[in-house]
């Protein structure tokens, strides 16, 4: 997960960006915009001081390395520019370089590097479903049904918090659209038939 909170004159901004590209902006404690982006996009609000209300805009952007930045206007003047948001980590953990260098080249569209760097980061952490996620993404985008379906198969039985994004992320759509999918959901994402082959 990404996270910055920066102070202006009228609000305490915070910004946050979790493992699924979805982005979310709260503005003195309260959430003001939310949504989902793959290469950046803009985060539009207002806020009211002293009977007045101040447009801001949130612009996110990948830095070259892959790295998440923004800038912020106020009325449409530039206040801060290319503020680095920090990649945060729950518990003592340090974090898996390799699945963070995955995550970025799959939102690049670097898919072969992808799996590459993601299956190093299964050798960090090998008990981690949101890399098995991200590596269903891969095959997905490269149309492997089966070692989609396999991935999303580790990634549930590894207690992946939210199985609702196997249903709306766009990066899974082609292995939505498989003859397979159907009974594959019903089994609660355990067991799939694919070319005669079964899981």
């Amino acid at each position: 997960m990404y996270y910055k909170k920066i102070r202006t004159d009228h609000a305490v901004i915070e910004f946050h960006n979790n493992w699924l590209g979805m982005e979310t902006v709260i503005v003195n404690g309260k959430e003001v915009s939310q949504k989902s982006s793959l290469l950046g996009t803009n985060h539009y609000f207002v806020v009211s001081d002293k009977g007045r209300d101040i447009a801001f805009t949130l612009t996110t952007k990948l830095g070259p390395a892959g790295q998440v930045y923004f800038d912020l206007r106020k009325d449409g003047e530039l206040i801060e520019e290319n503020v680095l948001v920090n990649f945060g980590t729950k518990g003592k953990h340090e974090p898996n370089e390799f699945k963070t260098k995955g995550i970025q080249l799959l939102k690049e569209y670097e898919i072969k590097l992808a799996i590459e760097a993601l299956k190093k980061g299964l050798a960090f952490d090998k008990k981690d479903p949101e890399i098995y996620f991200h590596l269903a993404c891969c095959y997905s985008i490269e149309e492997n049904a089966e070692e989609g379906f396999e991935c999303i198969k580790q990634a549930v039985s590894l207690n992946l918090n939210d199985k609702e994004m196997i249903l709306n992320h766009e990066m899974l759509a082609y292995l939505r659209l498989q003859d397979a999918f159907e009974d594959f959901l019903n089994s609660d994402f355990q067991t799939y038939t694919i070319n005669t082959k079964k899981s």
